[in-house]
């Protein structure tokens, strides 16, 4: 599926986040996550809880249903479903109907963040879980905001393509970005590893503004700033980074923008913006501004990739594509998504074969 190589739109042995820990309680709450209904609530005891979201009765959406202790009752016929997402009652005879299980997703929390793993239940691993903390959430030693999520319509590859150039910032976001005119003629470092692959920009030397005087109230003078765009899997992509000192070096302190995406459909996604600074603790008037730069910044990165889309959806074939050499963060990151796919699709066929 464009831009992939594959038809397969996304990976499914991936953990995604499904929602902010604040946003789940003792109600049940509906998502749609890889094309799959679900639905999520915390038991009594506040443990999340990930289950498929229709009744395989007669296929009611469970979340038109009540919590009734740790189980979910299904509002149309009464048929109960214990946290493990066993059938445990159907009202109308003694005992249940074989088959009836939900399917019940691993479920972590970390960072603030509920994530949830769609592959097999069997290959759940915590430890392939991003290192949020390092980034900000979760860490005590860094403030952190959380952005209210958004549904755009339009393929989450297009959002990850985004994110990997940043220098649309000098026309998208040109009265929204401090200094964002400046990011397009910045050049560009590849740095890349096992896990992430960072697109990185340096600016230097820039000059005071309104926003770095609200940042670092004591500094008085230029700053060098990291744009990083750094892409640790389709689920995460770090922007931001530290700033220094422009005269002496000094690090004045680190900057994230986390941004988490999580595919609806093969044409839709959710997603999350979580800021993160590891200095200004006590500068309200700072998270305010972050807080109120996503309502401005967000919206235009989402026209922009739901028009993007629409072209897409439209048009067939396709408009042939054309990059551009800053593109080759994007390109690589491509054939990492493509490379993930296809091997999660040979490990399913491999025991298959045997």
């Amino acid at each position: 599926m464009h831009p992939l190589k594959v038809e397969q739109p996304y990976p499914y042995e991936q953990w995604w986040v499904a929602a902010y820990s604040a946003e789940i309680g003792r109600t049940i709450a509906a998502r749609t996550i890889l094309g799959m209904p679900l639905i999520l609530y915390r038991t009594e005891a506040g443990e999340a809880v990930a289950l498929s979201g229709i009744c395989p009765h007669r296929s009611f959406p469970l979340d038109q249903g009540c919590l009734v202790g740790d189980s979910v009752r299904c509002g149309y016929h009464g048929f109960t479903f214990a946290a493990s997402g066993e059938c445990v009652e159907v009202p109308s005879q003694s005992g249940v109907p074989t088959h009836s299980a939900l399917r019940r997703y691993p479920v972590a929390e970390r960072g603030d963040l509920i994530w949830i793993w769609t592959g097999s239940e069997e290959t759940a691993d915590p430890a392939l879980l991003p290192d949020i903390e390092s980034m900000g959430p979760g860490n005590p030693g860094w403030t952190v905001e959380q952005h209210p999520p958004a549904t755009i319509a339009a393929r989450y590859t297009l959002l990850i393509d985004n994110l990997l150039d940043l220098s649309h910032a000098s026309f998208i976001h040109s009265d929204t970005i401090p200094a964002g005119e400046k990011v397009a003629a910045l050049p560009v470092e590849l740095i890349e590893t096992e896990k992430s692959l960072n697109v990185r920009r340096l600016g230097c030397n820039l000059p005071p503004n309104p926003f770095f005087r609200l940042m670092f109230p004591d500094h008085d003078g230029p700053i060098d700033q990291s744009f990083d765009a750094e892409y640790f899997g389709p689920h995460l992509i770090r922007t931001g980074g530290a700033l220094h000192a422009s005269a002496t070096g000094e690090r004045l302190g680190t900057q994230n923008y986390i941004h988490l995406i999580t595919p609806e459909t093969p044409t839709t996604l959710r997603y999350f913006v979580v800021t993160a600074r590891d200095f200004g603790a006590d500068n309200a008037a700072l998270g305010r501004l972050h807080l109120d730069m996503g309502t401005r910044i967000q919206p235009q990165d989402q026209a922009a990739i739901e028009s993007i889309e629409k072209v897409l959806q439209t048009l067939a074939p396709h408009p042939r594509e054309v990059s551009a050499r800053v593109d080759t963060g994007a390109l690589k990151v491509r054939k990492r998504l493509t490379d993930q796919i296809v091997a999660e699709q040979r490990a399913r066929r491999e025991p298959a074969a045997a």
